[in-house]
């Protein structure tokens, strides 16, 4: 007799056990609204980014509107999608993210997928706005296009001005300025950082650097901001689209595998995931 209280107690904390079970699901929204959010971020940051330099050729503005365009752009996605998908709204600073430890490696093609095609639109938007215009033909609209594509040596953005910086100065200069972007977009989205910060940190950043690389390369530094104009643009801009995918991408790998092994583990993601719903 002196078992059944043990007994009793057992098979109630048997039943406390099974009303307690819970379904472990990824938390947090699913990954067809997070790729939802980098295509569309990417398609703001591209349209006032590529818009902005198209207005250029028209208003003759410095540079530097130019990079707040693509700046102001970033920082509306960021505030917009930020929750959401982290805003990274460039195929680079996805690649540096996983590397570094913040993203899951199951996220990675999807959301490089949904950012091509955000700035794809972003691209064909611009590009149909050209060809309503009375005054622009169709040679016309190829031409602005490729005025504000990516571009090295004989395409380089000032290259009629002597300026025709060669293929190994336009690596250099777009490794250096997206692995800035990740380092700014890592140290921004730590667990320590200000959340509020972000998207100004993150903006601001973009804007400077765009300005700043705007006469070496027409400043790519985003995979999917590259291929948004190449595919509107002449021919030659489709062959040169290469550069502005390796570099990139290699500058914020870079600088991501520097915060995989330095930066504090309590950044790293915790489980991959796995909901497409």
């Amino acid at each position: 007799m002196a078992d059944a209280p043990i007994e009793t107690e057992t098979v109630e904390l048997e039943a406390d056990l099974e009303t307690r079970t819970v379904v472990t699901e990824p938390s947090g929204p699913s990954l067809l609204a997070r790729v939802g959010a980098e295509a569309a971020g990417t398609f703001i940051m591209v349209l006032l980014g590529a818009g902005t330099a198209l207005l250029l050729k028209v208003t003759g503005n410095p540079p530097i509107v130019v990079g707040l365009g693509f700046g102001l752009g970033a920082m509306i996605a960021i505030i917009a999608f930020g929750h959401i998908s982290g805003a990274h709204v460039n195929p680079a600073v996805t690649v540096g993210s996983w590397i570094a430890g913040r993203l899951s490696g199951l996220d990675v093609v999807p959301y490089v997928l949904a950012q091509v095609v955000g700035g794809i639109l972003a691209g064909l938007f611009l590009r149909l706005g050209l060809g309503s215009l009375d005054v622009v033909d169709k040679a016309q609209a190829m031409g602005l296009m490729s005025s504000v594509s990516n571009g090295f040596g004989d395409h380089a953005p000032f290259a009629t001005a002597g300026l025709n910086w060669g293929v190994f100065v336009a690596l250099i200069v777009e490794m250096l300025a997206t692995g800035l972007w990740a380092l700014v977009v890592l140290s921004a989205t730590a667990k320590k950082a200000s959340p509020a910060i972000a998207p100004f940190a993150i903006g601001l950043a973009v804007a400077a650097l765009v300005s700043f690389t705007l006469p070496f390369t027409n400043a790519a530094l985003n995979p999917a901001r590259a291929t948004a104009t190449a595919i509107f643009a002449d021919n030659w801009a489709l062959t040169q689209l290469w550069a502005w995918w390796l570099a990139p991408i290699v500058g914020a790998a870079i600088v991501g595998l520097a915060f995989r092994i330095f930066g504090p583990a309590e950044d790293l993601v915790a489980v991959p995931s796995a909901r497409f719903e």
